[in-house]
């Protein structure tokens, strides 16, 4: 199994699909090529439940990223429903809901188990209309100001793919959100995007690293420093 995260240990879907249209989704592109012969793509990347993944079991000590083949902000609310009252049945494991519209934790209007963490995608604090998501800026307001989000003991920000950035500006969004997990990676798909240099990514990382209790770098952002 490809981990999207290195925190993280397994990957569980029972919800695929999304309609944010993210032009570098590596998701989508595999859900409409090498996996369409699958029922649960049938209908490309619309986004459905999956009855069967709902009786799956966990681990102890496990770390899984739920829908990480989707956005989980476009499940219906019942789905959201079915999915915590799985969670809350292995409270020795860890989840991830990973979204671009953070916002919608808070429309939900749930109780998430402490077993969960809450978590966005931030890949810059520029908006450069890559996708129909919410801006990188409402992302942040929804982690910052949302009282359902940071009253919630674990927070997870993903900055990938990297884009390029302003130093100040998104450091200081990642002290404001308070994340416990932060991980930085770059693109491994070749969609040409706006990344920063390599100094640049160093001093962010740095900076990060004196602010959150974990800072990972993927694989993939050697990269960028190959490329000086």
């Amino acid at each position: 199994m490809t981990r999207m995260f290195r925190t993280i240990t397994a990957t569980w879907n029972p919800i695929c699909g999304c309609f944010f249209g993210c032009t570098y989704c590596w998701a989508r592109g595999l859900a409409e090529t090498r996996l369409k012969h699958l029922p649960r793509y049938r209908d490309g990347f619309k986004p459905k439940l999956i009855e069967a993944e709902l009786s799956r079991r966990f681990k102890p000590g496990e770390f899984v990223f739920i829908c990480s083949m989707g956005d989980i902000a476009w499940a219906e609310q019942e789905w959201v429903e079915r999915i915590l009252e799985r969670i809350v049945k292995f409270p020795e494991t860890k989840f991830l809901f990973q979204s671009k519209d953070p916002r919608q934790y808070s429309d939900w209007h749930l109780d998430f188990p402490p077993n969960l963490y809450l978590g966005t995608t931030i890949e810059t604090n520029r908006d450069y209309q890559l996708s129909k998501a919410p801006s990188p800026s409402e992302r942040y307001l929804a982690m910052t100001f949302s009282e359902t989000i940071f009253r919630h003991p674990h927070r997870f920000i993903g900055i990938e793919p990297i884009m390029d950035f302003d130093l100040e500006v998104l450091v200081r969004w990642v002290e404001n959100i308070n994340p416990e997990i932060v991980e930085v990676g770059a693109d491994n798909y070749g969609n040409n995007l706006p990344e920063p240099p390599w100094g640049k990514v160093e001093e962010l990382l740095s900076r990060l690293r004196l602010i959150c209790p974990r800072v990972e770098e993927k694989d993939g952002l050697s990269r960028l420093k190959n490329n000086l």
